[in-house]
């Protein structure tokens, strides 16, 4: 499980205490907003920190080396009405690579439909199960999916408590727009992000977040080559869903954030394990299939 090589390493350190579960970095910005006072938006940047970071999500007992390290953009595209906005969230989390000093990269979730209320200095409520406040039911939502997805890369499943979670929240929030199935772009928003994550049909991209990252990337300090080819049947596990789902929003996801990665592990590659895994990724991930002949450079 994902906590038990950490508090290995902990256990020779002094004693730091626990703390809460996400290290989030957020900016708020507004370009397209014309308005003289802005300081409502470094208010709601202020209210959003304290939500995501100082609050507990798991039941976990998270130290500090463990927080889930994160980065959210906040881009106010419109402004509706007094206190209304219309924003874009861009989401990305990091993972560090066990034997190193290496991060990888496990969400990078782009939602533009955000629709929410903020008043300056205004109290971010929450409770469990409901969405009565668009704003913290779509940062909970993140904050779960964010989990979920993180405990999947140190174990196998381990992130469906979370997962159940977000669905609470997308559950209570239908009446919503941005919550249902054709609210936003496409098959890509927050209902398919967590139908996907949770439908039998994509338990192996679940499988492959596992063997990636626990049986690829963790010992490539230690054998080299042994974690590349485990990376390699990590992607091969979802070859047949890649075929017959290739649209689907966790393999675009999944892919968003890896091909940059896979590009730079395997140009230190033989040449016959580069070739093999050219083909393999045009295949799996054909929207970057121009990018993955860098390989070969």
């Amino acid at each position: 499980m994902k906590h038990i090589k950490i508090l290995l390493l902990l256990s020779f350190l002094p004693f730091v205490g626990f703390t809460q579960d996400l290290n989030i970095n957020v900016s708020v910005i507004s370009p397209k907003i014309q308005r003289t006072d802005k300081q409502i938006f470094t208010s709601l940047q202020n209210s959003v920190v304290q939500f995501l970071n100082g609050r507990k999500w798991s039941k976990d007992k998270i130290m500090p080396i463990e927080r889930i390290q994160g980065t959210l953009i906040i881009e106010i595209t419109q402004e509706i009405s007094l206190n209304r906005f219309m924003a874009t969230f861009q989401f990305q989390t990091i993972r560090p690579v066990y034997g190193s000093n290496y991060t990888t990269q496990l969400l990078n979730i782009k939602d533009e439909t955000v629709e929410f209320e903020y008043q300056e200095m205004q109290a971010m409520d929450f409770q469990e199960n409901t969405n009565v406040y668009n704003l913290t039911g779509v940062l909970a939502y993140y904050a779960y999916m964010a989990m979920g997805v993180d405990y999947d890369s140190y174990g196998k499943f381990a992130g469906t408590e979370y997962y159940n979670l977000a669905k609470g929240i997308l559950d209570a929030s239908q009446s919503i727009n941005g919550w249902r199935p054709n609210d936003g772009l496409n098959n890509r928003n927050r209902f398919y992000f967590l139908d996907n994550l949770t439908n039998d049909r994509f338990r192996p991209l679940r499988e492959t977040y596992y063997m990636y990252h626990r049986n690829g990337l963790d010992i490539m300090h230690k054998d080299l080559d042994k974690g590349r080819l485990a990376i390699e049947e990590s992607l091969k596990n979802i070859q047949e869903l890649c075929r017959l789902l290739p649209n689907a929003m966790i393999i675009r996801t999944f892919f968003l954030a890896k091909n940059k990665e896979l590009i730079q592990i395997y140009k230190e590659a033989p040449v016959a394990e580069k070739n093999r895994m050219i083909e393999l990724l045009k295949k799996l991930d054909p929207a970057n299939s121009n990018d993955y002949d860098n390989i070969r450079n």
